[in-house]
């Protein structure tokens, strides 16, 4: 059995999101694994999920940083072990959507929705669809992503734009698109890559 799952970076427009087939088996922290896969995140920030309101519900998380997080956000909801979790607890059941929250800073919210079970097995998670170029990590969060698009358009950019630029590694005349775009086929082969080993 498999979960077919899409994830929605909320705030977006137009819409960033990936729909994705996985291993009924799968944990949680494997979920985390394939997220930062398809939406070209680094995974170099902490992460929970949430069946309700971020921070505000019970969650899913790496146990090893519970403290940590609990004493930030003094969340008090029942809490599961992400890597000790599978999938299947929660989507085989009345759960149909889901939050993600990646980098507690910049506050990645996501929305995962439960799709219809489909009907090819994978022994490893693939992308079946998906729309538009994700944010780079540590860019401010979403006000700071279309901060950066905005500068990319400009025509006449400032020494503070130029600045930017460089720091996203975006060279002058180039997209944010040509650079860090959607490619369905490149996310397939760094998710075979990830979990074939």
């Amino acid at each position: 059995m498999a979960h077919k799952l899409k994830i929605t970076l909320n705030n977006t427009d137009p819409k960033i999101y990936r729909t994705v087939i996985v291993p009924e088996n799968l944990n949680f922290e494997q979920l985390h694994i394939v997220i930062q896969c398809v939406m070209n995140w680094n995974n170099s920030h902490l992460y929970q999920f949430n069946v309700g309101a971020p921070y505000r519900s019970d969650s899913i998380k790496l146990k090893e940083f519970d403290d940590m997080v609990d004493d930030f956000f003094m969340n008090r909801y029942q809490e599961f072990d992400a890597i000790t979790t599978p999938l299947s607890d929660f989507f085989n059941g009345k759960t149909k959507k889901m939050i993600y929250t990646y980098d507690f800073g910049d506050d990645w919210i996501h929305t995962i929705t439960v799709l219809k079970k489909p009907d090819e097995e994978v022994l490893v998670p693939k992308c079946i669809k998906g729309e538009n170029a994700a944010p780079i990590d540590d860019m401010g969060g979403i006000w700071g992503f279309y901060e950066l698009l905005e500068i990319i358009a400009k025509k006449r950019k400032t020494a503070d734009d130029k600045e930017h630029l460089e720091w996203a590694g975006i060279p002058n005349g180039k997209t944010y698109d040509e650079l860090y775009g959607f490619d369905i086929e490149d996310v397939n082969v760094i998710l075979l890559e990830e979990f074939s080993t």
